[in-house]
């Protein structure tokens, strides 16, 4: 009886030493996990505390660069798929780069840019990958991004290297750009950016792994990324507007000359109604009618191009690679209440001007009942060489 008092007194003594240590924080919970051993409790293999590690680390960076409570308690970020040093997108650099996605998904303080987004804005900059970024780079991608998607909210880039390191290493650096970061003629000249960089070496398993992470899925595309100009000029007041023989002068052959065509489209005289809500929209972009200063010399510019052209709105004027890229029109007619949509492909062409010209018709009833017309939006495609559109002065 006296042993098990004794017993019983040794282990009263033993469970207030414990819970003093806990409340000292000198020991942790019972549910912390061991960062050597899985969710399961079974011991990490080296790759996976090193992989944990780097993970870790990347985040807290992240966190710590761009985290604020009162102006961004949300971090929207863009990771592109990690390259090789030849800028080629490798096995390993994309489970890292899905890896790091997937993380951040999680969390509630990051926002991640979906993968479809990333394959836009690698196409709308003529990219294959993304692999590293100068200063001219990032001003470029930064212009292409928020002119196509001006609602893009993106914060930080993410954008990652991986190399064999020493024995069968695989080793990782990250660079974790500001891309709201302002680039101008000094930082061109310097080559600035606002970057930081996290490093990490991932031992593998076996020399085979290490030779399937240095796979290549995609490689970059060395050629010189051409571009050209697109120009789209609307016709918002209902009225069609008709092609003249001049038309044939503007080819993608010769340069624009201007003094030899006084108008390439005319305005059409028939009874119409103005259309209402109208939507043009290019790729996943909604575009809106541009507006400039009035006596700027670009107002005058474009106010030449209206006249050779019978339209009275831009609603869209840059660079862009050369590809295809899809128009949506859309208005709605008052008369009937009725909405009217067409879409169409128009083609950027290497160093030309690509004139979409779009008018919006809509008869008045005189013309309804008696011409027997009909709503209707029309598209027109006229190519120049060059991406100077106005005459010399």
């Amino acid at each position: 009886m006296k042993r098990n008092e004794n017993h019983r007194g040794l282990l009263l003594v033993w469970g207030t030493i414990v819970i003093a240590l806990f409340c000292f924080g000198l020991l942790p919970p019972a549910t912390a996990q061991n960062p050597e051993k899985g969710a399961l409790g079974r011991m990490l293999t080296e790759e996976e505390i090193a992989r944990e590690k780097f993970y870790s680390g990347l985040e807290a960076t992240l966190a710590q660069k761009f985290f604020d409570y009162r102006r961004r308690p949300v971090i929207r970020t863009a990771i592109f798929d990690f390259t090789d040093p030849d800028g080629n997108v490798v096995k390993a650099g994309r489970e890292l780069a899905d890896k790091i996605m997937m993380r951040l998904y999680g969390q509630p303080q990051f926002e991640v840019v979906s993968r479809e987004k990333i394959q836009k804005y690698l196409s709308w900059n003529g990219l294959s990958t993304l692999g590293k970024l100068d200063a001219q780079g990032l001003q470029r991608l930064q212009h292409r991004i928020n002119t196509m998607d001006p609602e893009n909210g993106v914060h930080c880039l993410l954008i990652g290297e991986v190399k064999r390191s020493a024995g069968r290493s695989l080793h990782v650096s990250t660079s974790i750009i500001n891309y709201q970061f302002k680039i101008g003629t000094n930082e061109l000249e310097k080559n600035v950016l606002d970057t930081l960089t996290v490093e990490g070496d991932i031992p593998l398993p076996t020399e085979q792994a290490l030779q399937q992470a240095s796979e290549v899925i995609v490689r970059k595309d060395s050629r010189s990324w051409d571009e050209g100009r697109l120009l789209i000029l609307v016709n918002t007041r209902g009225q069609s507007i008709w092609e003249t023989d001049y038309v044939k002068l503007i080819n993608k052959e010769t340069p624009f000359s201007w003094d030899k065509i006084p108008y390439v489209f005319l305005v059409g005289k028939e009874e119409t109604n103005t259309p209402e809500r109208i939507k043009i929209g290019m790729e996943g972009l909604t575009l809106l009618p541009m507006s400039l200063k009035k006596n700027s010399q670009e107002e005058l510019g474009y106010l030449f191009l209206h006249g050779k052209f019978a339209t009275n709105e831009i609603y869209f004027d840059d660079r862009l690679p050369v590809q295809n890229y899809r128009i949506t029109t859309s208005f709605l007619d008052s008369k009937t209440n009725e909405t009217y949509s067409e879409f169409t492909e128009v083609q950027v062409l290497s160093d030309t001007t690509t004139y979409l010209i779009v008018t919006l018709f809509v008869p008045g009833e005189k013309e309804r009942i008696r011409g027997k017309q009909f709503p209707r939006i029309q598209f027109h495609q006229l190519f120049g060489k060059g991406t100077e559109i106005l005459p010399n002065r």
